[in-house]
């Protein structure tokens, strides 16, 4: 169906209505980029200060995590 086939059977207010719809989701398609950027490098610099912080607060671990976990190669 082409778009004079869809102009002649609803008319130009469906068409219009339809482009209108098309115009409405690629705005908010384009509004949503830079916060979804922004969300990114958020997500990335809390992920990075997490392992620091936990690197610095917590003693390095040199044997099994739980005391009923057996050693490797036992």
């Amino acid at each position: 169906m082409s778009t004079f086939d869809v102009l002649d059977q609803h008319g130009p207010w469906r068409l219009a209505a339809f482009l209108g719809c098309v115009a409405l989701f690629l705005a908010l398609h384009a509004i949503r980029q830079p916060f979804r950027l922004i969300e990114r490098g958020l997500h990335a610099l809390q992920s990075g200060l997490d392992a620091r912080i936990t690197s610095a607060l917590s003693p390095p671990t040199t044997g099994p995590f739980h005391e009923t976990t057996a050693p490797a190669g036992a």
